[in-house]
């Protein structure tokens, strides 16, 4: 990979779609070019602009952003770029390739095999930006890292390394390496960084990122070159680097301060060795008044939630304590007939489903156990209330864009979301995009995907953690029954071997169907089966519950508001072919919704998957 030698520093430029984004040269350099690069003439031309600090470059995932933004807006291979998009495209390969980093030979050359058979092997523009990446002599037969206790490769990290911390909070790690302080370190920089963990107690990298990033938005924003662009301008991407490794290096004074991103960082904050506890609040308000929708620095860092419990807290089944321990993601699918059916949607083990616009409801599929899985979806919008209802497992939201009324609440800092599109339709940030994907074996907008492997990349991307939250994640939801609850305690309890919700979801005409042999409510869809297109089994659910909530129409359009977060109101709980009448009630964001019979106490669910309806207040259950 990329090392310093002689006083050599390698810069690079980059073509994509048509156009060649320099990397910086600093004084006294040495400039190695493969033979696409462009000249600085060439950069003008293309850019229509003699100002050489738009040009500045940012980071690969960038480059892949960008790519299927353009895809998206059906200008493939097209030669035309705003300056904003160019001076955020690739940030110097030093650091994005400085030994030990993350993108190494094999995981572009990976990628650009994956490319290449998306595009049923006919290389484009940007497949032919990627392979010159690989002809890069620095990539090849790079050594390994000198290390010593706290130096890697020459660089001092005891500012962000401890070993004796490192081996207390990481026994895998522990297990495979032992007490060994120099490869620890180089553990910690060459997966550890990756992965997020935390190199000592004191420094925390996500918190530092955040400043780092409102300071380059603030700048960018006040440049002249975005104020060019005028009213309505797309949002600058704001953002030092998609990569951990970027930000140590940045913190430890590894690169020197000579693009515009940077000189802005060195402006914004000295030396750039931040304190993450001094942190204050940063004005958001962009120029002439304009919004800044980048992410608000955190008000709080959240660290690990471990738990040692080998019963799902979703269905009390038996599980690992590794999966207990992963957050689940919150997938917004769709009814639609369509639509249907979608994939991963039998991995649920709660699904919500609510009234949208339009007399059509949406479903949100917490799936806990999703890795591995390489097609989900397809996948739809969100909508406030669907935040409210996610919020409580702690999960990474995945939808495709959404409206204006989730501004200010996905956007918050506690909220770790991947999106398709602008995450609240009209603005905001579209956080993960380059990570979906379009199938041509349906019509959009019911052929949006994401896989497994895009949900971890993108989450390392935008520093979301794969593990459970403390502070955010609640162990206590559901009371589970000790054994079968048949609610034969209940003498009120009424026979429900089909649950009809035709009124509640009149365009679904949702209804669940009760089979003795397995104990199972079985649920339909427009009168069919409602099935999970990888494996084609219809899905089924322990448990059945109706949540009977306020709601309002918010404007023409007909967007709906629903009361989440309340108490006193009413609903059904099925189980086992019958049904009882009972109370909900929820008190904050992140704490569970509660059920409670009419006798004031909580409901005991049985061991299993369960179903939610949140249904409008005054709309009819059938049960028979």
């Amino acid at each position: 990979m990329i090392k310093r030698a002689a006083g050599i520093i390698l810069a690079v430029t980059v073509l994509l779609t048509g156009l060649v984004f320099p990397a910086r040269a600093g004084a006294a350099t040495v400039v190695k070019r493969n033979t696409v690069f462009t000249t600085v003439a060439d950069m003008k031309t293309k850019l229509g602009s003699s100002d050489s600090t738009v040009w500045s470059p940012v980071y690969l995932t960038e480059v892949e952003n960008t790519y299927w933004t353009f895809a998206d807006q059906k200008a493939l291979g097209g030669t035309q770029i705003s300056i904003d998009m160019a001076k955020n495209c690739y940030r110097n390969l030093e650091m994005l390739l400085d030994n030990g980093y993350i993108m190494d030979y094999n995981t572009l050359s990976a990628y650009c095999a994956e490319y290449l058979g998306k595009k049923e092997g006919k290389p484009d523009a940007f497949y032919n930006v990627l392979t010159s990446c690989l002809k890069n002599p620095y990539l090849l037969n790079h050594p390994a890292a000198a290390v010593t206790a706290t130096t890697y490769n020459g660089r001092d990290y005891s500012k962000v390394f401890d070993a004796t911390y490192y081996l207390t909070h990481n026994p895998d790690v522990a297990a495979s390496i032992g007490n060994n302080p120099p490869e620890l370190l180089r553990h910690f920089v060459e997966v550890g960084v990756t992965e997020g963990r935390a190199g000592n107690a004191s420094f925390n990298v996500a918190t530092y990122a955040a400043i780092i990033d409102a300071g380059i938005m603030n700048n960018a924003r006040q440049s002249a070159a975005y104020r060019t662009l005028g009213t309505g301008a797309p949002a600058p991407v704001g953002k030092y680097s998609y990569a951990y490794a970027n930000y140590y290096g940045q913190y430890l004074g590894h690169y020197t301060v000579s693009t515009a991103a940077d000189s802005a960082i060195a402006s914004d904050t000295g030396s750039g060795a931040i304190d993450p506890s001094q942190i204050t609040d940063i004005d958001t308000q962009g120029p002439d008044g304009a919004e800044d929708n980048s992410p608000a620095v955190p008000k709080g860092v959240y660290g690990t939630y471990t738990t040692s419990s080998t019963r799902s807290v979703y269905t009390n089944e038996p599980v690992s304590t590794a999966q207990a321990n992963l957050r689940p993601i919150a997938v917004m699918m769709p009814t639609d007939k369509a639509a249907q059916p979608s994939y991963g949607i039998g991995r649920a083990d709660i699904l919500y489903e609510i009234m949208e616009e339009g007399g059509i409801s949406r479903q949100m599929a917490i799936i806990p156990d999703w890795q591995g899985m390489s097609r989900i979806g397809n996948l739809r919008s969100c909508r406030l209330y669907y935040i409210y209802a996610a919020k409580e497992w702690d999960p990474i939201l995945i939808h495709f864009g959404g409206v204006a009324y989730m501004k200010g609440v996905i956007n918050a800092a506690d909220m770790n979301n991947l999106s398709g599109t602008y995450e609240y339709g009209v603005g905001g940030k579209a956080p993960g995009a380059g990570y979906f994907f379009r199938t041509d074996d349906r019509s959009a907008p019911h052929n949006a995907y994401i896989s497994a492997s895009g949900i971890q990349k993108a989450a390392m991307q935008q520093g979301y953690s794969l593990n459970l939250r403390a502070g955010l994640y609640n162990p206590s939801h559901f009371k589970f029954a000790s054994g079968v609850n048949d609610l034969s305690q209940y003498s009120n309890a009424v026979s429900a071997s089909t649950v009809d919700l035709a009124e509640v979801f009149p365009y679904s005409k949702s209804k669940l169907t009760y089979n003795a042999a397995d104990g199972k409510y079985y649920k339909y869809l427009h009168g069919a089966a409602q099935k999970d297109a990888i494996t084609g089994q219809q899905i089924s659910f322990t448990n059945v519950i109706v949540q009977n909530t306020k709601s309002k129409t918010l404007d023409k359009k007909g967007y709906l508001g629903f009361a989440m977060i309340d108490s006193g109101e009413d609903g059904y709980y099925f189980t086992k072919g019958r049904g009882i009448h009972i109370n909900w009630n929820k008190s904050s964001d992140y704490t569970p919704t509660r059920y409670f019979d009419d006798m004031g106490n909580e409901i005991q669910i049985n061991t299993g998957k369960t179903y939610i309806a949140v249904a409008q207040k005054g709309k009819q259950v059938i049960f028979r």
